[in-house]
């Protein structure tokens, strides 16, 4: 009843947008249709040649509704970040890039990402774990449902699309939050570029060369990362009892992008990585702190990448093949033994959709197939999954002001655990009140499954206390919202409500060991307000800011519904730009942080966090640029995570770059 009742109030509201749209749509004559029309045929094809011929149209999304829209047609929230933006910024990779967004409130095990083995940074939007889907090129990659970012060389990235609310019906499992679709390069013919630069910094050293062709682009580098003695906050009165160290880390990149004809092109990205990290645990005696246990790991991660991507300039066909792979072996030097999560994962997928156009409307069906594996290699245990879909979206124009949008998708699911069979749709309402402004109504259903080891590294203890294993989560999201762009302004406002259920999270044993779980509810109401102003050609600015309501309820404890991440977001950007010199301040907020209560720490609400953050480009000649960025200005002891971890302190990291 409770899923019939969802789709009844999802029904209603698309109609109550109807509705409100009638009056003009009554009184719209012929002439107003067809003048709407054209214009409407007109962005469609300037859309295009932003996609085919590179980007010249900064507000044009491909990700949100799966066909070229401008970011005011959109009916959904949408940021996008080009190439422009993660130079001027200074973001460190594409991690940062996206979490220093509104609307993200992203878990890192360190600076802008750093995971350890699956200890894994991952992105979080609205304030869903694990539910955000990161895709390179249209091709998801998460793993584990873990959305990864870090085989994406930042100097390969044309532009990142951020869409949130679900996204499930159109993309599958893992959209719950939103949806990440990073977009590379493509060779350009007559542009021929070498470009070779090397950074270094108190905590960070890089050497990178990035070349161009008509037909290819190679990016290939290598990172070095200085040790950390104290990588948590570590006290009597913190949230952490252990006192983590961080040991110098290597990292080789390799990113390649080949254009082989003018509608199949070719990306491949691969890193490997070593670390180290360890710490003593405490416990606490009397006033004093003790310690129990000590750690030291060794972790060697490698990563492949692969997607063939087909965009028919005719035919309206788009086809994606697409590999992902991720190995990670672990080394526990106090136990002289290889750590029990290692593992090998690797994803496959097929996706093909055609499109008919039928004047301003549109039509679009599609099949996907995705193959998930991962393979345990100390415990000598697989397991495989298989998603088979078919998905359909309807784009309406009944005005020429109002666009209505109706997606369905049907999922079937061989699963090692039980089989699974799952419909999302999806209603979307466009309504633009005036040339420069638009009102949209969001509404669709998400769905995830559980990670596909699920059913393979849980003890005798998930035996009693998960009988039937993890459960898929699933629920509804709501979302309304304004945009109004004119001239050098730009408004965004959006209104959500999310509602979740089996909500995975994470429980302790007898023994103090963790395990997943089906939490229970997830719910989360906000609003997002950003706010654009470019005065002239020298300074711009941008404002945002979020107030969200994140809870899980776990009905095994007396507390109910808990806060499950930050409520409070605020963001201020400021750019300058003048002769040779670039500028870029970046401020992003955290605060009303989640209560956690820790296994070894103090119980505690998590400390706001306050990241400021300057770049400065300096064009030293046609073909030479310094860049200096200077990352933690407040030199603050800045969470990354609800576990203690921090970001690093005041730190810099400074470029040069010269292009042959």
């Amino acid at each position: 009843m409770k899923g019939k009742r969802h789709l009844t109030w999802a029904v209603l509201a698309a109609i109550a947008g109807m509705s409100l749209s009638g009056e003009a749509y009554a009184a719209e004559n012929a002439a107003a249709g067809k003048a709407a029309a054209k214009t409407t045929q007109v962005q469609e094809q300037s859309a295009e040649t932003a996609e085919n011929g590179g980007h010249d149209l900064p507000d044009t999304l491909v990700t949100a509704q799966r066909r070229r829209k401008s970011d005011l047609d959109t009916p959904a929230t949408t940021t996008i970040i080009t190439a422009k933006d993660i130079e001027k910024a200074g973001y460190r990779n594409v991690f940062e890039a996206i979490d220093q967004q509104i609307g993200s409130t992203s878990t890192s095990y360190g600076e802008a990402g750093q995971d350890f083995g699956f200890s894994a940074g991952r992105i979080t939007l609205r304030g869903y774990d694990r539910g955000t889907l990161v895709m390179v090129n249209g091709v998801p990659m998460n793993l584990k449902n873990y959305p990864s970012t870090e085989n994406i060389p930042a100097a390969m990235v044309e532009r990142i699309e951020i869409v949130k609310g679900a996204a499930s019906t159109l993309y599958g499992a893992e959209a719950m939050g939103g949806v990440v679709n990073i977009i590379l390069k493509k060779p350009k013919a007559g542009e021929e570029t070498v470009q070779a630069s090397v950074t270094a910094g108190n905590y960070f050293k890089k050497t990178e060369v990035f070349l161009q062709g008509d037909r290819f682009m190679l990016d290939v580098s290598r990172e070095w990362s200085k040790d950390i003695p104290h990588s948590n906050a570590f006290g009597i009165d913190k949230l952490s009892w252990t006192d983590w160290w961080v040991g110098s880390g290597q990292k080789n990149r390799l990113g390649a992008s080949f254009l082989l004809t003018d509608e199949l092109s070719m990306n491949y990205n691969y890193t490997e990585g070593v670390i180290t990290r360890g710490g003593a645990r405490h416990k606490k005696v009397g006033n004093l702190l003790v310690v129990n246990r000590k750690y030291d790991y060794r972790y060697e991660d490698y990563r492949h990448t692969a997607n063939l991507v087909y965009q028919g300039k005719e035919n309206g066909i788009h086809a994606v093949l697409g590999y992902n792979y991720r190995k990670v072996d672990g080394d526990d030097y106090i136990a002289k033994q290889k750590v029990d999560s290692s593992a090998v994962l690797d994803s496959e997928i097929f996706d093909v959709q055609k499109t008919w156009k039928m004047g301003v409307d549109s039509l679009i069906f599609g099949y996907s197939c995705k193959r998930e594996a991962v393979d345990l290699t100390v415990v000598k245990k697989s397991a495989t999954r298989i998603d088979h879909a078919l998905y359909t979206s309807y784009s309406k124009q009944l005005a020429s002001r109002f666009n209505f949008t109706l997606g369905l998708r049907s999922e079937w699911i061989n699963d090692p655990e039980k089989d699974q069979h799952a419909f999302m749709p999806q209603v979307q309402t466009n309504y633009k009140i005036d040339r420069d402004t638009a009102w949209y109504v969001n509404i669709g259903k998400a769905f995830q499954m559980p990670p596909v080891d699920d059913s393979i590294n849980e003890s005798n203890r998930k035996k009693i206390l998960n009988p039937q294993g993890l459960k898929p989560e699933h629920g509804w999201v709501y979302e309304t919202g304004i945009k109004h762009r004119h001239g050098n302004d730009t408004w965004k406002a959006a209104i959500y409500h999310m509602n979740m259920e089996n909500k995975i999270g994470w429980a302790k044993d007898a023994k103090g060991e963790y395990y997943a779980v089906n939490k229970g509810s997830f719910r989360n109401t906000g609003v997002e307000i950003e706010y654009m102003k470019r005065f002239n050609e020298t300074w711009s600015i941008g404002l945002g800011a979020g107030f969200s309501h994140p809870e899980v309820h776990d009905p095994t404890k007396k507390e109910g519904w808990v806060q499950d991440a930050g409520r409070i977001e605020g963001l201020v950007r400021i750019d300058y730009k003048k002769d040779k010199w670039q500028g870029n301040l970046n401020l992003k907020y955290l605060g009303d942080r989640e209560y956690y209560k820790p296994s070894y720490g103090l119980t505690q609400d998590v400390p706001d966090k306050l990241q400021l953050n300057m770049n400065v480009i300096y064009a030293a000649g046609k073909n030479d640029t310094l860049t200096l960025g200077v990352y933690n200005l407040l030199d603050r002891e800045n969470y990354s995570n609800r576990y203690g971890n921090l970001d690093l302190p005041l730190n810099f990291r400074l470029t040069y770059a010269h292009t042959f």
